[in-house]
């Protein structure tokens, strides 16, 4: 799994791609360095790039990701007001899995929503 995370300083974004194999180390460590990123940056807002990720979890693991998401939270002062997460549409298991993640997610005053369109992420995001 790679990932790269860059600031839009002019849109106020903080975007993350991420490709290949999904592997929990490596998406904890990306977790915890957008974290500093909105930390260090004071930009709130993360745009999450993900349709090159390869993943097929159980709802159990979807589940336990959401509550890790909202753990990791809690170690931090400052976190992200919105998380827009964009996957590859196509697959409808792929899209009961990311319903899912949404709906545990925000359960657990996680704020993400999930988007299929990279665009209509990002203006979810610049609106408010």
């Amino acid at each position: 799994m790679q990932y790269t995370i860059q600031l839009e300083t002019e849109s106020g974004l903080i975007f993350v791609h991420a490709a290949g194999d999904w592997e929990r180390d490596t998406d904890n460590l990306m977790a915890e360095q957008i974290m500093q990123s909105v930390d260090e940056s004071g930009l709130r807002k993360v745009l999450l790039d993900i349709r090159e990720l390869r993943f097929d979890l159980s709802m159990a693991q979807i589940f336990e990701r959401a509550r890790a998401m909202r753990d990791q939270r809690t170690q931090h002062a400052l976190v992200s007001s919105q998380v827009a997460l964009v996957y590859a549409e196509g697959n409808p298991k792929l899209d009961a899995d990311m319903r899912f993640f949404e709906m545990t997610a925000q359960n657990r005053s996680v704020p993400y929503r999930v988007f299929t369109d990279i665009e209509e992420a990002r203006k979810w995001l610049l609106q408010a």
